[in-house]
This record gives C-alpha cells, sequence and structure tokens, in this order.
C-alpha cells in the first residue's frame, strides 16, 4: 500500500494515507483501513517499557490468611532501580507476563486453595508490584516472575504548536500526536508482541471463578462450573 503525507496549510491537519483513497484524509474514521495516522484521531504513545524479575517470596501457613506486600524487584549488580520511570508525569500502564496482558490482581500462582495475585500501580517517578497471598491450607513456594511494564502517553488534543516539525533526529506532526520520541500500538493479528483484552475477563459461578486472559489462557478454580468463554483479545506490536 503506498503511503502519502499530507499537510493542509489552512486547516492545519496533517494525514499519512493511502492516496488511493482520498476520503482518508477527509472522513479517517470512516476509512481506518486506509490511515496511518491523522492529526484528528487520538493516540496512545508508549513512553517506556520496564523488564524486570521478581522473586515473589515464600508465603507458609499459619498467621492472617491474606498476606499483602510490595514485591522487591531482582537487583542486576550496580543498577539502579528497575522499577523507576522518572517520567516526570503519571503514565497509563499495563503489565504483562510473556505476551499476556494482566488485568489487575491476576492470578499468578496456586496451590491447592491458596493463591497470590498481583497488581501494578503507577505514580510520577516509578511503578510498584503490589501483590496479594491468600494462604489457606498449603503453602505457596518462592517464584521468579519477568514481567514487561509497558507506560503509555495519550497523545490527545493539542500537545504543541507545530502542525508539522521535521529535524534530522526528530519528525513531529499534527501538533505532537505523531512524535519519533515515541513508539506506537499497531494492530497485528499475525505475530502480535502483545494482547490486549477487549471485554470482560472473569466470571464467578458456584462461589468460585474462571478467568480467560487475553491470549486465551485459563486459570479456573474449583468448584467453578460455569460457561464463561472469555472475549477474544486483540493483537497489537509497538
Amino acid at each position: 500500500m503506498a503511503k502519502k503525507l499530507f499537510a493542509d496549510g489552512v486547516s492545519g491537519k496533517v494525514a499519512i494515507y493511502d492516496p488511493a483513497n482520498p476520503a482518508a484524509f477527509t472522513n479517517p474514521l470512516a476509512n481506518l483501513q486506509s490511515v496511518f495516522f491523522h492529526s484528528d484521531l487520538d493516540y496512545v504513545g508508549v513512553a517506556k517499557i520496564i523488564d524486570v524479575t521478581v522473586t515473589h517470596p515464600y508465603r507458609g501457613v499459619g498467621g492472617t490468611a491474606a498476606q499483602n506486600s510490595y514485591a522487591v524487584p531482582n537487583f542486576p549488580a550496580g543498577n539502579v532501580n528497575p522499577l523507576a520511570h522518572n517520567l516526570g508525569y503519571k503514565p497509563f500502564g499495563i503489565a504483562f507476563v510473556g505476551n499476556n496482558m494482566l488485568p489487575a490482581n491476576s492470578q499468578i500462582q496456586d496451590s491447592g486453595q491458596s493463591f497470590r495475585t498481583v497488581a501494578i500501580q503507577v505514580d510520577e517517578n516509578s511503578v510498584g508490584i503490589f501483590e496479594s497471598c491468600y494462604v489457606y491450607g498449603s503453602a505457596l513456594p518462592a517464584i521468579n516472575v519477568t514481567y514487561k511494564i509497558v507506560l503509555f502517553r495519550q497523545m490527545t488534543g493539542q500537545l504543541d504548536n507545530k502542525a508539522l516539525h521535521i529535524e534530522p533526529d526528530q519528525f513531529k506532526a499534527g501538533f505532537g500526536k505523531l512524535d519519533t520520541d515515541y513508539n506506537y500500538l499497531r494492530y497485528d493479528a499475525a505475530a502480535p508482541d502483545f494482547y490486549f483484552s477487549k471485554g470482560r475477563t472473569a466470571d464467578v459461578s458456584n462461589g468460585s471463578f474462571r478467568i480467560v486472559t487475553a491470549n486465551g489462557a485459563l486459570v479456573q478454580r474449583s468448584p467453578y462450573n460455569g460457561g464463561f468463554g472469555g472475549v477474544p483479545g486483540i493483537g497489537v506490536k509497538i
């Protein structure tokens, strides 16, 4: 498919689109299959990707059933905190294990009726990995889990005052919505980097639950007896 970069000097609109479909410039929402970028649309830019391995500690039987703490990342020798992003603003964040998106409080381990869940919490400078363990009749062994945490900035509205800005090491268009300082998500069904959830991921029945994750993995706890099949996720590349 050919690509055309066009900037309208009157309206300030900028687009990259298939020139075989001129309507992609005037009506991008109705012609998304022909649009690579359009300043009328809002985007999500990837601000930073953090890869980190965490040793989740042994959780023994006894004491309170629920045990909660911030998981401590494994520090490579001489490295600073791998969970510090230092972006200076509070980004949106999603955690993945492998290519599978982890909704908040996703189960990552179980033993008998005991299980461990995690969620991420993000502030202006760092990411926290918060684990909750529910220890009933079986201990939870220590496990190593490698997370990929993708932090996003919403590229919406007018982010600067330039419709088109080109330098040797940077390209910006659409008043900052397209910026080569960021990577962007794109749909890829054949060989995606990640799967994002598109709908409900969990169901409760008979006093227990089933989770169907974005890439189709199944987490089910007895005595669940429902028929929830999940919603197929969408594959994306960065």
